[in-house]
């Protein structure tokens, strides 16, 4: 029989994997609820606006626009009047309305996700509020810190005498005296304290004579909102740059490579294998694939809010419309295109998974 250990760690397993669940809707329905706000804001006709894919659910008819819940929680989308087949012409479609407001409804989606990272990250810093800068995070096992009794949780309040103002005093200490026995007056999260006598041990992936714990930055309420607040701009840079890197051939194995592109199912690797580490990890990859889905929408392909963005601004500037079953087709090749480019993106990430080559933030 299993015995209640075994079980809940089963069920700690499901609950890792059925975090990929809420994270793809975390990041679709916030950007087709961006379409749709403004949609309804400038009086276009919604015929549907659906959470997931695949067979109906549960459904139901609000003023016009079927809401629907559907099997396969791996996306979402909103039908809009005027942009379909038979449709085209609908006085309150898509079409029929001004550049400004098809502008607006179509940059509505990836500002929500910006948005939406902003707060995910914002979040993230405000978990990690820390002013101790003795704070033990973590405790390697086996380590010198741990076999004389540290315990993630307690604080080091000094070290030889001296007190811990920064984190990087502790290693300062460890680096003055390598190898030799250092006193620490360590707190317990009780406030009870004592005094314990550690001997650094060579750490070879640093190089370092270590105690074996991690100590958290200093992380105030002002700076996790600021950081919060300008977190699309940084990681819009840092995505930029991981491009560049990718097509300039600074990575190794290239875009399809350990470092290379991934799909959903690397996108469900990666939320797994966060989810094991704590909500600051699970958020924290959340608000950075928010970000790279609002992005990605911003490329000037077919079918993306890109492409279409695309589409009106030419419109508007060669005052007449494009043939609308032309651009049909177009949309549909896009459509094709970017499926084909899933297929061969998940085949690369399920070698990567299987052969132990794929790498996810924080490794």
């Amino acid at each position: 029989m299993s015995s209640p250990q075994d079980l809940l760690g089963a069920l700690v397993a499901v609950a890792q994997w059925a975090a990929i669940v809420p994270l793809f809707l975390l990041l679709v329905v916030p950007h087709e609820g961006g379409h749709f706000a403004f949609a309804k804001l400038f009086g276009v006709r919604v015929w549907e606006y659906s959470v997931g894919m695949g067979p109906r659910l549960w459904s139901a008819m609000r003023s016009g626009t079927l809401y629907a819940v559907r099997a396969l929680p791996i996306g979402g989308y909103v039908r809009l009047g005027g942009m379909e087949p038979d449709d085209y012409e609908d006085p309150n479609g898509f079409h029929a309305k001004p550049a400004y407001q098809r502008l607006l409804i179509l940059l509505a989606g990836p500002a929500v996700n910006f948005v939406m990272a902003a707060v995910l990250f914002t979040a993230t810093q405000m978990l990690q509020l820390n002013d101790d800068p003795g704070k033990v995070v973590q405790v390697a096992v086996p380590s010198p810190a741990y076999a004389q009794g540290i315990r993630p949780g307690d604080s080091i309040r000094a070290v030889q005498g001296r007190q811990v103002h920064a984190t990087e005093d502790i290693r300062a200490a460890e680096d003055a005296s390598p190898g030799q026995p250092l006193q620490f007056l360590v707190r317990r999260e009780d406030g009870s304290t004592f005094t314990v006598v550690i001997t650094p041990a060579y750490d070879k992936s640093t190089g370092r004579y270590l105690i074996g714990i991690k100590s958290p930055p200093l992380l105030s309420l002002h700076q996790a909102l600021v950081s919060g607040v300008t977190f699309p701009y940084t990681a819009t840079v840092a995505m930029g740059q991981g491009i560049w890197a990718l097509f300039s051939g600074q990575v190794p194995g290239g875009l399809v490579g350990q470092y290379g592109v991934s799909g959903v199912i690397g996108i469900a690797y990666i939320t797994h294998a966060e989810a094991t580490q704590g909500l600051v990890n699970y958020l924290g990859v959340a608000a950075l694939l928010s970000m790279a889905l609002g992005l990605f929408n911003l490329l000037p392909l077919p079918v993306l809010d890109g492409g279409r963005i695309v589409v009106v601004l030419l419109e508007k500037a060669r005052g007449r419309p494009f043939d609308r079953e032309r651009e049909m087709a177009v949309q549909r090749a896009g459509l094709i295109a970017i499926f084909a480019l899933m297929f061969v993106i998940a085949l690369f990430d399920l070698q990567r998974i299987f052969s132990g080559q794929f790498q996810f933030p924080g490794t």
